[in-house]
């Protein structure tokens, strides 16, 4: 698949990938803002998310919740979404309201601060809060993931809490903490400008020049300055007790960053562990030995550091232990042989023809390409991205397996039952 656009800067810094394609009358809006909850401090967690949901509160010359409103009113979807290095928003419209969107996106950059006030922050406040209780806090093993970060880097490493934030943070946090973190990373040089659809690229450019180019940029975005250096530190355990009927296993081994080729072979190697049910674990634990309820494993790629996960909940009449030892023989496997060349080449496949569905749709090829830009700074990645799963060979996967996916590299949570 070669997927052709062109991309520019403004002279303000923001970049500009435009990808045409006529097949359909929609247009996707992406846009993408360095900014993540990386980029918090201790004590001051969360702020990321909560700013997310204080940009669908209007701006200057849309009322509150107008967004949505514009946006559904014509049949278009849209959304944001946080995570540990970027914040995205996303519109998905017929072509023809392509000047709305755009209008609505460039308003809440350049004009968010006039309408922020103690109300609208108060009442998204809370609604993050309750998010957290509902999602994390009364939600059966629904603080796993901030567990494992929590053990997996130091207090003072951006990676270490979740992207909510913690509840004491966001109970601390102030109307005038959300603005600065505002004018601090909402700037237009500390973001990218997305679309992919049908629409006319000289009128976009028009149209883009209109409503971003007199938004100001900010010289003094601070950059983060720790990097992750704790690969193979010693294996760290933690057993939580949780209003739960099963217990659970969680491992979560230490990878490169997003930039780091150990990406591709890990997705591969999270195939053959659990892609599908003709997969190693889930032939062996699921369908013969009958020893779990269910397990899956993934890889959570992030800019510094990444995490592969294999998350396990034992069957009744099964011990945590029993399941440990049946993960860890197959972990052993892929560390001590090479992986026959039609298991591999059946996984590959099987990652490859998901990637290729995912990019039918117009909103995934706009948020791909702010992606490789974003994490890469190398746009035309997007049209190498299957070749790299493509060439990964049994060699890669033993190496990645050897280096990374080792005891003492890893962190281990095990929520278990509360005792009556």
């Amino acid at each position: 698949m070669n997927i052709q656009f062109e991309e520019y800067t403004l002279p303000n810094g923001l970049h500009v990938i435009l990808h045409k394609e006529t097949h359909v009358p929609i247009v996707a809006i992406n846009l993408w803002y360095k900014v993540g909850s990386r980029n918090e401090k201790p004590g001051k967690t969360g702020f990321a998310h909560l700013f997310e949901h204080m940009m669908f509160q209007g701006s200057a010359h849309i009322p509150p919740e107008m967004h949505f409103q514009l946006i559904q009113s014509v049949g278009g979807t849209l959304n944001g979404s946080t995570f540990f290095d970027r914040t995205n928003y996303y519109e998905t419209l017929p072509s023809h309201y392509l000047e709305m969107g755009l209008w609505l996106e460039s308003d809440r950059m350049g004009y968010l601060l006039p309408a922020l006030n103690e109300e609208k922050f108060k009442t998204q406040l809370e609604v993050v809060k309750n998010e957290r209780r509902q999602r994390y806090e009364n939600q059966p093993y629904g603080l796993w993931l901030e567990k494992i970060l929590e053990l997996a880097f130091e207090p003072d490493y951006p990676y270490h809490w979740p992207v909510i934030g913690y509840m004491e943070d966001l109970e601390k946090a102030t109307l005038d903490d959300i603005k600065e973190f505002f004018r601090t990373y909402y700037a237009p040089n500390n973001a990218s400008l997305a679309l992919s659809g049908d629409f006319d690229v000289e009128e976009a450019r028009e149209l883009i020049e209109k409503y971003f180019a007199g938004i100001p940029a900010n010289q003094n975005i601070p950059q983060a300055d720790k990097h992750f250096t704790g690969y193979r530190q010693g294996e760290k355990v933690a057993v939580v007790k949780d209003k739960v009927h099963l217990p659970r296993l969680h491992y979560a081994y230490h990878l490169p960053g997003i930039c780091g080729n150990e990406i591709y072979s890990s997705d591969v190697i999270s195939g053959l562990l659990t892609g599908g049910k003709s997969s190693r674990l889930f032939q062996k634990l699921v369908y013969k030995k009958q020893m779990v309820q269910d397990i899956q494993s993934f890889v959570l790629p992030m800019t510094d550091t990444s995490l592969f996960f294999i998350v396990a909940t034992p069957r009744p009449d099964q011990t945590v232990e029993a399941v440990a030892g049946e993960i860890e023989e197959e972990i052993y496997r892929l560390q001590d042989e090479e992986v026959p060349f039609a298991e591999l080449d059946r996984v590959k496949n099987q990652v490859v023809a998901q990637k290729v569905r995912d990019l039918q749709s117009v909103s995934v090829r706009a948020d791909m390409l702010n992606m490789f830009y974003t994490y890469f700074q190398e746009t035309e990645r997007i049209n190498r991205d299957i070749e790299n799963y493509l060439k990964i060979n049994e060699k890669d996967i033993l190496q990645t397996a050897q280096n990374f996916l080792r005891p003492d590299n890893r962190v281990r949570v095990i929520f278990v039952p509360e005792q009556k």
